[in-house]
């Protein structure tokens, strides 16, 4: 049962390290569009001015946001290892 807890408090930890870190790119990202471009990012690529700003647009935000989530759950994982003393449990 122990175990079980601590899975539950492990992908918690770092589902919502993962989720904040990649609102916060998102956001970062939608605001560096509007500085940059003086525009909205293409939310629907068919109704883009370009679809080559939509595949752009498509390719950095993902790029981003998978990279800050998985430095965040990295983050998690040792923060995790300095709290208990041990790796989070596998999945």
């Amino acid at each position: 049962m122990k175990k079980q807890a601590e899975r539950e408090s492990w992908f918690l930890v770092a589902a919502g390290a993962a989720l904040l870190t990649g609102i916060i790119a998102q956001r970062g990202l939608e605001s560096g569009w509007r500085a940059i471009y003086d525009e909205d990012p293409p939310a629907d690529p068919w109704e883009a001015n370009s679809w080559k700003a939509a595949l752009g647009w498509a390719a950095v935000s993902a790029t981003v946001v998978a990279a800050a989530q998985l430095s965040a759950r990295h983050g998690a994982q040792l923060g995790w290892k300095k709290v208990t003393g041990k790796k989070p449990p596998a999945a």
